[in-house]
């Protein structure tokens, strides 16, 4: 396997670098450019959120050229779920990026939306975010880790 060079940097790790630059320049306002969802990205589910299912992308991170895998991602966090769901939208984010060619990056977005998108935060793009906050009514809609 042929190591691409930008600049004297791998490329892999030039685009890792700019992410992390990218997480302290961002302002959360960010999340205010949302659009509609895709109604393919919006899970079959009953009963559905409230709130209009919205998509930004990969909210607080650059998108380069996978917002496709955000915004299926913030679909599934519109709709939240229980804890092995939350795992499962995760990890189908991680898949999607690694796909896009962007292995180092998927392993960065994993856990920056594992640690970030805990529902039990009142921030926009928690898991679940398309329900009014809190919402945790009985034993089947708390999420577990």
């Amino acid at each position: 396997m042929k190591l691409q060079i930008f600049n004297g940097v791998p490329t892999q790790l030039s685009k890792l670098l700019l992410s992390l630059m990218a997480f302290t320049v961002v302002p959360i306002s960010a999340c205010s450019s949302r659009s509609p969802c895709d109604p393919d990205f919006i899970p079959p589910a009953s009963p559905s959120p409230p709130n209009e299912c919205r998509v930004d992308g990969c909210s607080l991170a650059p998108d380069f050229d996978f917002g496709y895998c955000c915004n299926q991602h913030d679909a599934r966090y519109w709709l939240g779920g229980t804890g092995q769901e939350r795992k499962q939208a995760d990890l189908a984010l991680r898949q999607c990026l690694a796909e896009a060619d962007h292995k180092m990056l998927a392993v960065l977005y994993y856990y920056g939306v594992r640690m970030g998108g805990t529902p039990y935060l009142p921030t926009p793009w928690r898991w679940g975010f398309g329900w009014n906050y809190p919402r945790y009514q009985s034993k089947h809609d708390t999420p577990s880790h």
